[in-house]
């Protein structure tokens, strides 16, 4: 899997992505200055990884980007231009394991952890901070614990961190426990203040 939580993604020697000018501007892979050019800057923004011959899309800019090369699923998460605390809104741009690009607008506060899917989880992530690395490799362990085979497919995701904080203890691990507590305990009081 591949993650990038940040604007200088690890693979900026990867492929970079086959993609026309339309799809690009489609993905807000342009820029039009104040005088009224129009930039592409998809160089910049647009990566690939490829395993095989499946390609994920990665883009720097988004506030988390995640990929399963082997499937060809690829997730970016971005906020809304309409934005706001009180109206948390997020858009999801991605790849599905076809290669069809897609966009879903997610808002944040109607997400029911209990039953969401993984793209959601990551989003409450980003809403409540929890967007490290170390954040994300908790979040594909809880994942990997659902038995989930696709970022779209929903699960009860409390329970599965549930079950891994008990994994955790079992084994003393007990920063790990600590760490996956915190998360938890985020989650909910997000949650809660609906």
């Amino acid at each position: 899997m591949i993650h990038n939580t940040t604007r200088n993604s690890a693979y900026n020697d990867s492929f970079v992505c086959e993609k026309t000018h339309s799809q690009l501007k489609d993905w807000g892979a342009t820029k039009t200055t104040k005088t009224g050019d129009e930039v592409q800057f998809s160089q910049n923004v647009m990566k690939c990884a490829a395993s095989g011959d499946q390609k994920a899309m990665l883009c720097q800019d988004a506030l988390m980007s995640y990929a399963i090369p082997q499937t060809g699923e690829s997730v970016n998460i971005y906020r809304s231009d309409s934005y706001t605390e009180d109206y948390p809104i997020y858009m999801i741009k991605g790849l599905d394991a076809d290669g069809n690009a897609y966009e879903q607008e997610v808002d944040a506060s109607k997400i029911n952890p209990n039953k969401c899917s993984f793209n959601e989880l990551m989003v409450l992530n980003v809403e409540t901070g929890h967007t490290s690395p170390k954040d994300y490799l908790h979040a594909v362990a809880v994942r990997e614990n659902a038995g989930t085979h696709s970022y779209s497919q929903t699960s009860d995701y409390i329970s599965h961190i549930e079950s891994v904080m008990k994994d955790m203890k079992t084994l003393g691990q007990w920063d790990s426990y600590l760490a996956y507590d915190k998360w938890l305990s985020d989650i909910m009081t997000y949650v809660s203040k609906r």
